[in-house]
């Protein structure tokens, strides 16, 4: 392949991941705006703003704390130097069943108030308050929607906008009132005694009582709350909850009191047991983790490790082996051998480095993703699959632009030959999407939470890692001595290359079939048909006609993969294997009640999740083990999005899967296994607890 074929081949790429990426989204379940209570503000003044939600019917969106399952809103703030946005004020929540489990969270309209504060040197002529994040919205399934808001306020006079009063007045009602009561609470027969000194109140009015914890699991959330009144005010029996330490506890939180007058009068208060516990504010799972065992050093040390094993990865290996035998086509000479390794290295270190960007940027702006977060669209799986299958026809001889791929950057050291190792370096990261080697998961994942500057030091060291094997062979003259002379071997060789990347295309669409359903997979084999045929027409003809109907041929194999959505499978639904059970918070809290616990989080686009499967966990001894030391086995898919894998997969410090977590019964913490597991060390990890 030429110079001109491997950039036309990199623009076909990136055109395709800009198809997808243009891809209309659906409709959203949930709009987002801002109110304020003010037209013009004064510097050294402040106002008030409600971030408001208007949800779908039979959808619902979160308290600040959600619960069961789920998440509360997530928004990062965009001010003028020197302006302040307070926390939000949640309103009083609704209980929301969801089969076995119980969240907190709100249907239809929701008002959250929350400050701004101007300084009184500002001298801007408006206060411009921008918004970005996301809020998860669910009912039967649930979806992280991303949303952006942005309000200006011209400076001036302060006025109050009276347009907007009565909505305000409806966002205080929903608040609770903050009181100063005595509050305490007591164990007895495994039940919670709550006692929380209310106002008075008439017990014979009360219909119903609701209590809302702030703290996370302290509390069974589904049990039923049964209240009474006492001298010392409501007492509230309750259940305790995977997270509730009798001489820890902290049972802070929200009462909300429905009455039996007129219509029903709702009273909602919000109390605190001591100085321990203020209202938490928009904390996303997993932050502040400091990921203080790995360090720097060991970071860089595990994606250089992580790099190098990367080479032999299915996807990663062809395309090295093809930069190989364009050194034994160039007759191992000259310095230019030396400029087209650095060349390829260089190409390679931007590329991750620009991945690094992308990864850091998304996270700032409330995404919560890390190294594979792509393959979790099957918009991008179906455009991957596309070059894959490109790829594999290449290497077959089924078209040729250009010339022989032989001559894959290399051409006798001019500036072309160059360009062409740097490309071929960017296509090797490009193809390196869906692997996850051993090692990467602690180093990207220390990356994520760093500096900026520490984060990419990282990414670097993961490029160096796999651009570090085709470096040493261009400088080893020892070594390009070794290699064989070029004869037809090359190019049986060349096409023994095409199988690992059809074999990836073939991978990748059993991905997409559990993301999206059988019918996906035969709608992108449909596409990929269309860009084979559009391929060999092109070798077959340069005509104008030709040239147009592949184009056409390939613009709709391009809208076919961008039509692809996720969707729950039935295989996504159901335990990935027989005595697998699926993982959640409600499900480990269970389950530890039991015994011990096994939880695999992993991906269908994981290679070296399903190595691990087959070589250490689906082995007769390994599960011989579970079964004698009653140990349930959870499994958390990661193939699509999931929140609740994403936050704790953060809580032990990693971005990506695979992440290998044994507790012991009602531990609060796991042992942590390896990233590459074989049957002793799951035995070993067994026999320690």
């Amino acid at each position: 392949m030429s110079i001109q074929a491997e950039i036309k081949l990199l623009l076909l790429v990136f055109g395709l991941f800009a198809a997808s990426a243009g891809h209309a989204q659906a409709k959203p379940h949930v709009r987002v705006d801002l109110v304020a209570a003010v037209t013009s503000i004064a510097p050294g003044d402040s106002f008030d703003v409600l971030f408001r939600q208007n949800i779908d019917d039979e959808w619902h969106t979160y308290w600040t704390t959600p619960g069961d399952s789920g998440a509360a809103p997530d928004i990062k703030w965009s001010v003028p130097a020197g302006v302040s946005v307070s926390a939000f004020k949640y309103p009083y929540p609704e209980r929301i069943p969801y089969g076995p489990l119980m969240n907190y969270g709100y249907h239809n309209e929701v008002l959250m108030p929350f400050s701004v504060s101007v300084p009184e040197d500002y001298s801007g002529d408006v206060v411009d308050i921008m918004g970005t994040g996301r809020v998860l919205v669910c009912a039967d399934i649930c979806i992280p929607e991303k949303v952006e808001v942005m309000a200006s306020i011209p400076v001036g006079p302060t006025v109050v906008d009276n347009a907007v009063s009565g909505t305000f007045s409806m966002a205080q009602a929903r608040l609770p009132v903050l009181i100063d009561v005595v509050s305490s609470f007591q164990v007895d027969a495994d039940k919670i005694l709550l006692t929380v000194g209310l106002p008075a109140v008439q017990g014979n009015r009360i219909d119903a009582v609701e209590y809302f914890p702030f703290a996370p699991e302290v509390i069974d959330n589904p049990a039923d709350q049964i209240f009474s009144m006492s001298d010392e005010g409501l007492v509230l029996i309750l259940e305790p909850g995977f997270e509730f330490d009798e001489d820890s506890a902290d049972l802070s939180g929200v009462i909300v009191i429905h009455e039996s007058v007129g219509e029903g009068i709702v009273s909602s208060f919000e109390f605190r047991m001591g100085d321990s516990l203020a209202p938490p504010g928009n904390v996303r799972p997993g932050d502040g983790h400091a990921m203080g065992e790995t360090g720097l050093l060991a970071a860089l040390f595990f994606a250089f490790l992580g790099g190098l094993i990367l080479n032999l990865m299915p996807c990663v290996f062809p395309v090295l082996s093809i930069k190989i035998l364009s050194l034994v086509e160039s007759h191992h000479g000259g310095s230019s051998i030396r400029l087209h390794g650095l060349a390829y290295a260089g190409g390679v270190v931007a590329s991750f480095l620009a991945i690094a960007v992308l990864l850091m940027s998304l996270r700032a702006g409330g995404e919560a993703i890390g190294w594979g977060f792509q393959l979790q669209s099957p918009i991008v799986v179906s455009m991957v699959a596309y070059l894959f299958l490109v790829i594999g026809l290449n290497l077959l001889g089924v078209f040729e632009i250009g010339g022989s791929i032989m001559s894959l950057g290399n051409s006798e050291g001019s500036s072309q030959g160059y360009l062409g190792s740097v490309s071929t370096g960017v296509l090797a990261t490009i193809v390196a999407a869906p692997c996850t080697a051993p090692f990467m998961g602690a180093a990207v994942g220390y990356a994520l939470i760093q500096e900026p500057a520490t984060g990419l030091l990282v990414f670097a060291s993961l490029g160096i890692g796999m651009a570090l094997p085709y470096v040493l062979l261009c400088y080893a003259p020892g070594l390009l001595a070794r290699l064989p002379r070029p004869g037809q071997w090359m190019v049986t060789m060349k096409q023994l290359l095409a199988f690992p990347m059809l074999a990836s295309a073939v991978w990748l669409l059993w991905v997409l079939g559990v993301q999206a359903g059988s019918e996906a997979m035969i709608q992108v084999l449909t596409g990929a048909l269309l860009i084979a045929f559009a391929l060999w027409l092109l070798n077959q003809s340069g005509s104008a006609i030709a040239r147009m109907f592949a184009l056409l041929l390939v613009l709709a194999a391009i809208y076919i993969g961008a039509m692809q959505e996720a969707r729950v499978s039935e295989s996504a639904l159901g335990p990935a294997e027989g005595e697998a059970g699926v993982y959640s918070r409600n499900a480990l809290a269970i389950a530890q009640q039991k015994g011990p616990v096994f939880v695999n989080f992993t991906a269908a686009w994981c290679i070296t999740c399903k190595v691990n499967e087959l070589n250490a966990l689906n082995v007769d001894a390994v599960k011989l083990a579970f079964k004698d030391k009653e140990i349930t086995y959870l499994k958390g898919d990661w193939t699509n999005e999931d929140p609740g894998i994403t936050a704790a997969l953060q809580e032990y410090g990693r971005t990506g899967v695979p992440l290998y977590l044994l507790y012991a019964k009602d531990a609060s913490r796991a042992t942590v296994l390896p990233q590459i597991l074989t049957p002793g060390i799951v035995l070993d990890a067994l026999e320690a607890l």
